[in-house]
């Protein structure tokens, strides 16, 4: 009888130990390993060089590298189908931009931007527009518009990728102004711009990678795509005051896929929050004319909800016209 009981005193000695070591064998050390961040877009655009700055200002707060890989395509969807096949531990994250959500409303893409993605941080916002070279005839949007009508189908604009608001803008648009145009898309905004520059494109519709062009008198800005116009272009008069009740949603981000622990999400959530405090990081998204927005994982996860239930509601009644 006293061996039993002195068997069961052990045991439940080694159970009450094991019990209170348990939460601490829950949250593993993290991270211990290189994360991989993918940018779904080309190197040296709006997409890509703020999280280059905020990647390797995570990466000492982290304790490990930060690696920006960028993997074109789709107007970043291929990045984020990947994203979505991998482990949900916090080791691959993504850039999502309003494209990445509004996509899902226009074609079939690899993933659900409610359903697929875990949100982690909000980290900027740009603004858009369209520009065409200072030497072509367009002076202004009437003048582009006049000349879209007259020529139907030989007016072309590139932008980053199908799904991009810009994309979704000039839909609107040309079915507002009643005209046909045709799309090309680059796969990132510094493509869309190169493009323009060398004469393979009538125009271009995109973030602010036309800020330098714009400042060298190389590239006209014709309209912002913005509520108001863009501080710095006070010369491009928004689609609103011209007539057209149309605006371009604007969102930069990070997420991870779905099911990463929270407590994760969260450390990766500070490590950039810290970076985006850095006087540093403001100057890199003033020099791309960006503006500073900050969304924590919940009030990015409800902006991506209503972004997509809106947009949704726009792409449908695009679709019956």
């Amino acid at each position: 009888m006293k061996k039993i009981f002195l068997t069961g005193l052990i045991l439940g000695s080694f159970f009450t130990a094991w019990m209170a070591a348990a939460p601490c064998m829950a949250q593993e050390k993290f991270p211990t390993k290189p994360i991989t961040l993918l940018v779904g877009f080309a190197a040296g655009g709006t997409g890509d060089l703020p999280l280059r700055f905020l990647a390797d200002s995570a990466s000492k707060i982290l304790g490990q590298p930060v690696v920006v890989i960028n993997k074109e395509g789709g107007g970043g969807t291929v990045a984020l189908g990947e994203l979505k096949n991998s482990k949900p531990d916090g080791y691959t994250i993504c850039f999502l931009s309003t494209g990445g959500v509004i996509s899902a409303n226009m074609r079939k893409i690899p993933y659900h931007p409610i359903a697929d993605l875990e949100p982690i941080i909000q980290h900027g916002s740009s603004p858009y527009g369209l520009v065409v070279r200072s030497d072509s005839p367009f002076k202004t949007l009437k003048d582009f518009i006049a000349y879209a009508k007259a020529n139907p189908g030989k007016v072309t604009y590139s932008h980053a990728g199908a799904g991009t608001p810009q994309h979704l803008v000039m839909i609107r648009l040309g079915e507002a102004a009643g005209v046909e145009w045709t799309d090309v898309p680059m796969g990132g905004g510094v493509p869309a711009i190169t493009a323009l520059l060398g004469g393979h494109v009538t125009a271009a519709a995109q973030a602010t990678e036309w800020g330098p062009y714009v400042d060298s008198g190389q590239l006209r800005l014709l309209a912002s795509f913005m509520e108001k116009r863009i501080e710095r272009y006070q010369q491009g008069p928004t689609l609103i005051e011209q007539g057209y009740d149309i605006v371009a949603p604007s969102l930069y981000s990070v997420v991870g896929p779905k099911g990463i622990p929270k407590d994760r999400v969260q450390m990766i959530h500070d490590a950039f929050y810290k970076g985006m405090e850095l006087p540093k990081y403001k100057e890199v998204l003033k020099n791309l004319n960006m503006t500073f927005a900050h969304r924590n994982p919940q009030e990015l996860g409800k902006y991506i909800e209503e972004l997509y239930e809106s947009s949704g509601k726009a792409v449908a009644k695009i679709k019956k016209k």
